[in-house]
């Protein structure tokens, strides 16, 4: 939990009729876009291919790895598993994300299949699509963007209390985002199952008894078939094969973290809170605009590897659209946003958006740290004056 939570109070976004014009606008051409080039909003070839690409991939690196031909030279075995890391973190970002986002069919059921590969991989896709619809809604409000909450490791946020460790978190901040990814599939699921009543802006939730099963069930088939199988099956010994486990995680949940990161905690990023009565002033649109920015938009095979999640303004703003689309939706967005005179944020190169994500996490380490609430050109209120 957080030290201190707005949870308990209700949060709304409130905009007024000149803020709403711009919303209305980007949505009526994104719209426009769809219909003119009579395509779908879901998954199409592209998307298919590389869904179908993702599971290979991973399927191939462990058959490498159970062949046993690897064994030999330990050496070459520990890079191996740090590779099924990276194809699970692939599958996570080309197949699960848009899954839980109702993106990649205009069916149900198509999308809970998809999203049950996490479960696979580690994950929990239940648990997801919760938390990661939360943090949707409440992009870097603190108290209720559960992204930000980090037991006090951490300082995301200038509304988080100061404590003196974090007077070293940009030392140490590396080393914790590496075993982000053991975390998550060793401890995080079960600590929000059951030792967390709440989820971003939601209290007293109860979770449904199957997704209980699903928990347990799925944790066992994982670890089975990473850690047990190859500890049975490999000619190296178990101590070993623990260590290639482990190296399953480092990079590659490395990766994983700064991906996101980049998106929302950054030089440039604005934190938002509710007044007394729980308005955020702001419609959804520019909140977004506010706390978001892309990068290597432009990277055809980055956006490609990190499934669209670089692309991150439109995302929020359209999630329910697969992310193959999020390229063209990004120009009719700047030149929307252009029209209004509304700031669009964007790091060209992932080297400027690792800079500006650590020049916020070294600002935030001291204690009289001080970040915007709002993007003021952002303020179409001011901007009518």
């Amino acid at each position: 939990m957080f030290e201190k939570t707005i949870s308990e109070q209700t949060v709304k976004f409130k905009s007024t009729p000149k803020k709403d014009e711009f919303a209305k606008v980007l949505r009526k051409n994104i719209n426009r876009y769809f219909e003119e080039n009579n395509i779908s909003r879901h998954a199409n070839g592209e998307m298919w291919f590389k869904m179908a690409f993702s599971v290979v991939a991973w399927i191939s690196v462990y058959s490498l790895i159970m062949s046993d031909i690897l064994s030999p030279y330990p050496y070459l075995l520990i890079p191996a598993f740090s590779l099924l890391g990276f194809t699970s973190v692939f599958i996570a970002f080309a197949i699960v994300h848009d899954a839980v986002h109702n993106a990649i069919s205009s069916k149900r059921w198509v999308n809970r299949f998809y999203a049950r590969f996490f479960d696979f991989v580690g994950g929990n896709s239940y648990l997801l699509r919760q938390m990661h619809g939360e943090h949707h809604k409440w992009v870097n409000i603190h108290g209720i963007d559960v992204t930000l909450e980090t037991h006090g490791l951490f300082r995301f946020t200038p509304h988080e209390p100061w404590k003196p460790i974090h007077r070293y978190q940009s030392y140490y901040i590396p080393i914790l985002y590496a075993l982000g990814q053991l975390h998550w599939v060793m401890f995080k699921d079960f600590k929000w199952f059951i030792g967390e009543a709440h989820i971003g802006n939601r209290k007293d939730i109860k979770h449904p008894f199957i997704e209980y099963v699903v928990l347990i069930v799925s944790k066992i088939v994982f670890y089975t078939v990473t850690l047990v199988l190859p500890m049975i099956y490999l000619s190296v010994s178990w101590w070993f094969v623990l260590i290639c486990w482990m190296s399953i995680h480092l990079l590659s949940g490395f990766a994983f973290v700064v991906v996101f990161q980049c998106t929302h905690i950054y030089n440039g990023t604005t934190y938002p809170m509710p007044d007394g009565e729980g308005n955020i002033e702001n419609n959804y649109a520019l909140h977004v605009l506010n706390t978001t920015a892309d990068f290597s938009r432009k990277s055809r095979i980055g956006s490609w590897l990190m499934g669209g999640i670089n692309i991150h303004v439109v995302h929020h703003m359209f999630p329910n659209i697969c992310h193959v689309h999020y390229p063209a939706l990004t120009e009719i967005l700047i030149k929307t946003a252009n029209e209004f005179g509304i700031e669009y944020q964007e790091n060209v190169k992932f080297k400027e958006a690792w800079k500006a994500h650590w020049d916020m996490i070294a600002h935030l380490s001291k204690p009289d740290s001080t970040v915007l609430e709002y993007n003021k050109g952002n303020d179409l209120s001011v901007a009518a004056a």
